[in-house]
């Protein structure tokens, strides 16, 4: 019974203490990586991206209408597919906010995808699809400067 109480005791210091939080780098690089799985492996169930969002965006845009707006987005996985992976951080001093950059696979060599993140209701929430919010994610190709043959010729893509 000792042992128990103990156990308690110690566990409760630890979380008064902050000593067993997980505002930490990796623990941020793990959300991170694990919010990159969502969206290259789960993207079938936008519901699971939708989790991992900051609390500012869910108290704006509910689950439901962030599944009908990703699944009108014509981004992935047409023209820039949005397949992320190994990202870099930066977080700031505090631990409270950061960067992420990901390596983004496409056709372009060197693109990447960056996003901020930031630590709250005791975890790291990512701040990501703000365009959804305003409708300006349907308007994205309405102006594009090349066509499909751009794409295509040959003379366009040589070095």
């Amino acid at each position: 019974m000792k042992r128990l109480f103990l156990i308690c005791l110690l566990a409760a210091l630890l979380t008064l203490c902050g000593c067993g939080s997980n505002q930490t780098e990796e623990h941020a690089l793990e959300r991170l990586e694990a919010y990159a799985q969502a969206i290259d492996y789960s993207y079938k169930e936008p519901g699971k991206i939708y989790a991992f969002l900051c609390q500012d965006f869910r108290d704006q845009m509910d689950e439901e209408a962030f599944c009908e707006a990703f699944a009108k987005e014509r981004t992935y996985p047409y023209l820039t597919p949005l397949y992320i992976s190994k990202p870099e951080i930066t977080l700031s001093e505090d631990g409270l906010s950061g960067t992420a950059v990901y390596l983004r696979a496409a056709r372009l060599v060197g693109m990447t995808y960056e996003v901020s993140f930031v630590y709250e209701n005791g975890d790291y929430y990512i701040q990501d699809w703000e365009e959804f919010l305003d409708g300006s994610y349907l308007e994205k190709f309405d102006n594009m400067i090349y066509s499909l043959d751009w794409y295509y010729s040959e003379d366009v893509h040589k070095n």
